[in-house]
């Protein structure tokens, strides 16, 4: 195999031939993905509305919704939907140009890291079609270029090219320096480009002159952008927060340690990244293929590869121990090319193997047979299409009365972009808290007296909404329903208390425990009592509206006295929900005075637990 490769003259213009059925292929499969119709989802919408809201000036400032993107990302996503207007396609081009763009020099770095002709065209096909390279080609997010600057740094850097290597230096100055404003992972590309020249230095025995400037531009450009559009960004605790289960622990073989890279492991080679099939022990033969090309990279002292394909691998990990960068299946995009080509490379040794100790034939079984699990779940996916809105959108604009309220969770910002594009007409929206309880929910929307509308993620109610759609259904409250592309919209009466009438007999608000605002009466600790209240003869049933704040993620617990006399108790959260019912007769007409103590008040590392009672009702018993 290995002199076919080298020699047959045959053998070459069939690879030539099939790199450009490739090429096509990959570029017809971009131009689907792209133009498909797909609608912008949550994260993209979040991005979206900043675009609409703010213009090239103001997006140098930090953007709402804890939003971020290299500067001449931004900037030229702002261009195109200036030029062409605040629609889908707009929107994902800069990216998708990107892609198209980069799309060859798969080939050409595979080529000249491991200098097989084979190699290149196997690395080719897979990332042509992978789902997640074609995805991530039409998003509005930057991971798409993220991969692009590593195919473009990585070929400036290697590539033999005539034209490349008479214009190196003045190719990476500029792209490098380029990068750094687009893309967010460039200065680990740089780093090992950097660390090329450097080798290149001590293989002459000197320092080459003509890479200096490229690596001040580089470092004058990185520290501007950092400390400019990056440094103590206000974003920065959120994200980390939001991405914990991303960093690596640090503690060696540890449990959590191993289930880490399990799970990561998991992610890139099956079920988000590579989209392997995984099927007879097939992972084996991954792992085997990369160690195999890792050995033979060492052996042949082939640093050259393994400076492009495990340093940035490595680095990225270091950084997510360190806390600066998560290790998570988008923001790793970029290293799917390194992960390719070791894994094809490998692939190719143990082909060449067989086709030197058994039969040639052999060889390319065994390559024909690892194309077909490489590839097969790529093919049968496509495209790629997890969340779709619109047509959700479409039942509440054919079905709902405007005047109907919606009340929107995680969907909120694509509900605000398609309201802005025309697109859904119901206006009066309101969000829903993403963590959520049933009783705070109904509490939420407690001042609805008819049918109103519940539009949720139907593919994520992990987020903190789940107790809501099961409660919601399981009392019977959903009219209708409608579900498609990862989003449902429910119809749901108002909650009535079963055995009572539709509203309060009574509201008892702040004012009547002598507060000044007339919004929620705080209890700091001990106890608050009502102003006398006056009171028929019958039976009642008491509902405290109210909210509070915990010590130690303990939140408060109060009890509940009516003249005295102790009906029950309740516990609040960290939103306004509703107590249970809790029961009084009334003998006689006349006053009655309630009374709320915190029972379990506590303070402790600047946390107070309190109680806020936003209102009381009393029920008339039916």
């Amino acid at each position: 195999m290995n002199n076919i490769d080298l020699n047959d003259k045959k053998y070459n213009r069939l690879v030539s031939v099939l790199f450009v059925l490739i090429l096509l292929g990959g570029l017809f499969l971009r131009f689907y993905q792209h133009f498909m119709g797909r609608s912008l989802w949550e994260d993209e919408c979040h991005f979206a509305l900043n675009f609409i809201k703010y213009g090239f000036w103001r997006l140098t400032k930090p953007l709402d919704d804890i939003q971020a993107g290299p500067i001449f990302f931004l900037w030229g996503v702002k261009a195109f939907v200036k030029v062409f207007g605040y629609n889908e396609i707009a929107f994902r081009s800069l990216t998708w140009l990107f892609s198209i763009g980069t799309l060859p020099l798969m080939y050409y770095v595979t080529l000249e890291l491991t200098k097989k002709r084979t190699v290149a065209l196997i690395a080719f096909l897979v990332f042509s079609v992978n789902l997640s390279i074609l995805y991530f080609s039409s998003e509005l997010k930057p991971y798409g270029i993220d991969v692009a600057v590593y195919l473009l740094i990585t070929f400036l850097t290697v590539s033999n090219n005539p034209y490349v290597q008479r214009n190196r230096n003045k190719l990476l100055l500029t792209v490098g320096a380029l990068s750094i404003l687009f893309s967010n992972v460039s200065f680990i590309l740089l780093f090992c480009s950097g660390c090329y020249m450097f080798l290149n230095w001590y293989e002459h025995k000197k320092v080459l002159k003509k890479d200096i400037p490229v690596l001040l531009v580089w470092a004058v450009v990185f520290l501007a952008n950092f400390f400019i559009f990056i440094y103590d960004h206000p974003a920065t605790a959120d994200q980390r927060q939001n991405y914990a289960f991303a960093f690596l622990p640090t503690e060696l073989l540890s449990c959590e340690q191993t289930m880490f890279l399990k799970q990561r492991i998991e992610e890139i080679f099956f079920t988000r990244l590579l989209y392997f099939w995984k099927i007879w022990h097939f992972s084996w033969v991954i792992f085997l293929a990369i160690g195999c090309a890792t050995v033979r990279a060492i052996s042949k002292k082939n640093y050259l590869l393994l400076l492009f394909t495990w340093v940035p691998i490595l680095l990225h990990l270091g950084l997510s121990a360190m806390h600066l960068y998560p290790f998570w299946f988008r923001l790793i995009l970029y290293l799917l090319p390194p992960f390719i080509i070791l894994i094809c490379y490998g692939v190719y040794l143990i082909a060449s193997f067989f086709s030197n100790k058994i039969h040639y034939f052999i060889g390319i079984l065994f390559i024909a047979y690892c194309l077909v699990f490489f590839t097969k779940e790529n093919f049968q996916r496509f495209p790629l299409w997890p969340l779709e809105i619109k047509p959700a959108i479409k039942f509440v604009n054919d079905n709902v009365p405007p005047q109907m309220h919606v009340y929107m969770s995680t969907p909120i910002n694509s509900y605000k972009y398609y309201t802005y594009r025309g697109y859904a007409k119901d206006t009066i929206y309101r969000a829903v808290p993403w963590t959520i309880s049933p009783d705070e929910f109904y509490e939420f929307v407690s001042e609805e007296k008819s049918n109103y509308l519940f539009f949720y993620g139907s593919s994520y109610p992990e987020f903190g909404y789940k107790d809501v759609i099961e409660d919601i259904h399981k009392r019977g409250l959903v009219v209708k329903d409608f579900e498609y592309g990862g989003y449902k919209v429910s119809i749901v009466k108002p909650l009535m208390l079963p055995g009572f009438s539709d509203s309060a007999y009574k509201e008892i608000r702040p004012a009547e425990f002598g507060h000044p605002q007339d919004y929620e009466e705080p209890i700091w600790s001990g106890s608050i009592t009502s102003q006398p209240i006056t009171l028929p003869k019958g039976k009642y049933a008491f509902v405290v509206v109210a909210k509070g704040s915990p010590v130690k993620d303990v939140y408060p617990v109060c009890s509940f006295l009516v003249n005295d006399k102790r009906l029950g108790e309740f516990t609040t959260g960290n939103l306004y929900g509703r107590s249970s019912l809790m029961n009084f007769e009334q003998t006689t007409d006349g006053p009655v005075t309630i009374k709320i103590s915190l029972d379990n008040d506590a303070s402790e590392n600047g946390q107070d637990r309190n109680v806020f009672i936003k209102k009381i009702l009393i029920i008339k018993v039916n």
